[in-house]
């Protein structure tokens, strides 16, 4: 199990993620400042340029426009308090001809305040900026002035003092500098609850992994999560993983322990059979016999160990050959007439190809026949078919044998599996035989059923895929 170490109250993970909620807020907040103020100056100068402009034209309409001169109408525009002095709204009026001679001004702007006049931009329509003067922020507009003819004969100069935007942009300064601080904190802390409040799950994930070894694989994940959440799937992908180690914990396990048993059986008996022979002189055909009982169980135990390897091959995912072999050949040349007292009656359609290993489907076909005359009584006949339609090839194994009950027939391809039946009427054998035909099968794509035979015993029928060749 892994060593437990205390965990700190902010973790590098926390710590990453506090930064990172702090860093989008402030650049949040600077963002909306920006825009805040942005917003502010043009809301603002729009109010200012209407104001401008109205002003402006209450002016131009008490003015009379000449190409040679511009003469004063209506003098009360001009007479009031924010022309003529320093108000809280003060208005600066200049009226120039393109040289900068100034035609007309305001009674005010004799005061400190000198508004300098522009004669190199043409000012064809209404235009307005912003002048710093003197450290007063200035809002100007420039009306051009046409005759009746349509000649541009001078332009009318017409400026107020732009206090209101300094007044907001203190405010959002000032605000800025008191609340930011209390903002910043408060979202420091607010990060760290939900950090914790996130990291939550992951840490029931990593108590709960830490309690998992080879001997203890029982425990799982559990946190209220939906499936197609992260967590939720974090949580179901880590379940899914401990429930395989599981599987093949408890598939490693039973498979040392049945391949220790299985391997046992013929060692114990070379020992016996060995302890027999060196216990006394024995005569020539006693050394002979012996030698045939050692020979036998030594092949025991080679076959066990082969389809071990086999088996091994086939978990660490082992490719499917590419090879394309003669299976009605393999067949006939691979089955003897006769196994013991049994018969095997072979009907084999004439070349059919298939693509995989030949060897090793050599060795399901020596499987299930074997398998077929060891569950059959004596003298009764093993029928061994196989034939081909348009898309299948079917490869099928007959046997009169004792048959095989439905509870058993998924069970019987499961390494070291022996039914109740096999005990009771003393077959011997591994239980590996059948595992092995599955997975040689499974290698090549190919599929294995049991139907029951009538009037006793069993099918054993495989379909491949059909593999056309062209003659």
């Amino acid at each position: 199990m892994p060593n437990k170490s205390k965990m700190n109250f902010l973790t590098p993970s926390l710590k990453r993620f506090i930064l990172l909620n702090v860093s989008i807020f402030l650049f949040i907040i600077v963002l909306f400042n920006i825009l805040l103020i942005s917003i502010t100056n043009y809301v603002l100068h729009t109010n200012l340029d209407k104001r401008l402009l109205h002003e402006a034209e209450k002016v131009v309409a008490g003015l009379d426009v000449q190409d040679s001169s511009i003469t004063i109408l209506d003098f009360s525009e001009l007479e009031e308090p924010d022309f003529q002095t320093i108000t809280d709204n003060p208005y600066f009026l200049q009226i120039y001809n393109p040289t900068g001679e100034i035609l007309i001004s305001s009674g005010n702007i004799k005061h400190p305040i000198v508004i300098p006049v522009d004669i190199d931009s043409e000012f064809d329509n209404n235009t307005f900026e912003n002048l710093s003067i003197d450290g007063e922020r200035l809002r100007v507009g420039y009306f051009p002035l046409y005759t009746d003819t349509g000649n541009k004969v001078a332009i009318l100069q017409l400026a107020t003092v732009d206090n209101e935007f300094k007044f907001v942009l203190t405010k959002i300064i000032t605000f800025n500098l008191f609340l930011l601080p209390v903002i910043i904190i408060l979202v420091l802390f607010a990060s760290i609850f939900i950090g914790k409040k996130s990291l939550s799950p992951i840490n029931n994930i990593i108590k709960t992994a830490e309690k998992i070894s080879a001997k203890s694989l029982t425990s799982r994940i559990e946190i209220d999560a939906h499936p197609d959440d992260e967590l939720g799937r974090l949580r179901d992908t880590l379940n899914g993983l401990f429930d395989r180690i599981e599987s093949y914990v408890n598939q490693l396990a039973q498979f040392t322990d049945h391949a220790s048993h299985q391997l046992m059986n013929p060692l114990t008996a070379v020992k016996t059979e060995l302890e027999y022979i060196l216990k006394k002189d024995r005569t020539t055909d006693e050394y002979k016999e012996s030698l045939r009982q050692l020979l036998k169980q030594t092949d025991n135990m080679v076959k066990i160990v082969k389809t071990l390897l086999m088996l091994s091959k086939q978990d660490k995912n082992s490719k499917q050959s590419i090879s394309i072999f003669n299976l009605s050949k393999l067949i006939v040349s691979n089955t003897p007439e006769q196994i013991n007292s049994h018969t095997i009656e072979l009907h084999i359609e004439p070349n059919i190809y298939i693509k995989g290993d030949a060897e090793k489907f050599a060795m399901v076909v020596e499987n299930l026949i074997d398998n077929a005359v060891k569950y059959s009584p004596n003298n009764e006949t093993i029928k061994v078919f196989l034939k081909k339609t348009d898309e299948e090839v079917e490869f099928r194994v007959e046997d009169k044998g004792i048959g095989i009950k439905d509870s058993d027939k998924e069970k019987i391809f499961e390494r070291f599996y022996r039914s109740s039946t096999s005990e009771k009427i003393g077959v011997r054998g591994y239980g590996l035989g059948l595992s092995l035909v599955k997975t040689i099968l499974l290698e090549m794509g190919a599929k294995i059923k049991i139907d029951d035979n009538q009037p006793s015993g069993s099918k054993f029928i495989i379909t491949l895929k059909a593999l056309k060749i062209e003659e």
